[in-house]
């Protein structure tokens, strides 16, 4: 896999090719920057979710939370198709494996991989459409306690 290091915060997701679907690479980007514009508090992964949800309510993005997508998988945040992932822990790897059980989903349009890790930072220049479906990663801001 190769990885481009970039700034922190959402990054172009490249050139669309036929075939990929462009609305949902423009939600995941707009999602990528609102949410990757900020610098989060939290002391966990729940108060994490918590300050993340009232970004995307005061945005106005509907959301459900620990949405259920199969007896297997279950989203952090459903937005209409769209998943976000949130990892403030763990590696690289685990997270795509994750991402690439949710993009199998039928259900799934596309995946937001959202981590406070170093790795969240790097633009995967390769992935900017998995299976067909739309894929972005940021890297999440973190204010000292």
């Amino acid at each position: 896999m190769t990885r481009v290091i970039g700034m922190a915060g959402a990054r172009p997701l490249g050139a669309l090719r036929s075939g990929q679907a462009a609305e949902e690479h423009m939600q995941l980007a707009a999602l990528g920057r609102l949410l990757g514009g900020f610098r989060y508090r939290y002391g966990s992964e729940v108060q994490l979710h918590e300050v993340m949800a009232s970004v995307l309510t005061t945005a106005g993005h509907p959301f459900e939370r620990e949405y259920r997508l199969d007896a297997r998988n279950r989203a952090d945040f459903w937005i209409d198709g769209l998943v976000i992932e949130v990892k403030v822990d763990g590696s690289l790897s685990a997270a795509l494996r994750q991402v690439g059980r949710y993009i199998a989903l039928p259900q799934v349009r596309g995946v937001l991989l959202a981590s406070t890790e170093r790795w969240g930072g790097d633009a995967l220049v390769d992935r900017p459409a998995w299976g067909g479906k739309a894929f972005n990663m940021i890297r999440l801001g973190r204010q000292a306690l």
